[in-house]
């Protein structure tokens, strides 16, 4: 639920920072161009653009990467607790509902934990299709709550 949450939020700050950091670094840029300033004046609008302009988008562009991969997890710990529900047979109505997805997406996942998790599939006499999944083959409930954050974190500063 946790991941859930931060993935919006780091999607909606993310956003904000990065086209806020755009359209400043973009205007320093205009008014440099325009006015072709020298000297300490330059240094200055320089340094604001560093540290008024770049600085926040990449900030938000980090924020969009870490939201969306929060959202990633979400969905896969939701997709595991679906399936334990269940008793390891899902639809793609099932898990639409469930997770509040299009269709057609929670089609593409199911068929990537289909492949990844050897599911196998029935046929019921309405013509709809389950997903088997062995609830075996599925790893333990994640106990970490902000795993994608932590993980990007640690992919930061080992990158240093």
């Amino acid at each position: 639920m946790l991941n859930h949450v931060w993935g919006k939020v780091g999607k909606v700050l993310g956003s904000l920072f990065l086209v806020g950091g755009g359209t400043v670094s973009g205007g320093i840029l205009l008014g440099m161009a325009i006015a072709h300033p020298s000297g300490i004046l330059l240094a200055l609008l320089w340094t604001l653009m560093v540290f008024c302009g770049l600085v926040p988008a990449a900030l938000g562009g980090w924020l969009l990467h870490t939201g969306g991969k929060a959202e990633q997890l979400a969905r896969r710990e939701r997709f595991f607790q679906l399936v334990r529900q269940h008793q390891g047979r899902l639809s793609v109505m099932h898990c639409s509902a469930a997770m509040r997805l299009e269709p057609a997406i929670a089609r593409q996942c199911l068929d990537g934990w289909a492949k990844e998790f050897a599911a196998n599939f029935e046929v019921d006499d309405a013509g709809e299709i389950y997903y088997v999944f062995t609830i075996a083959a599925l790893p333990p409930a994640e106990s970490q709550p902000l795993e994608a954050w932590t993980q990007t974190v640690r992919e930061f500063v080992r990158s240093l």
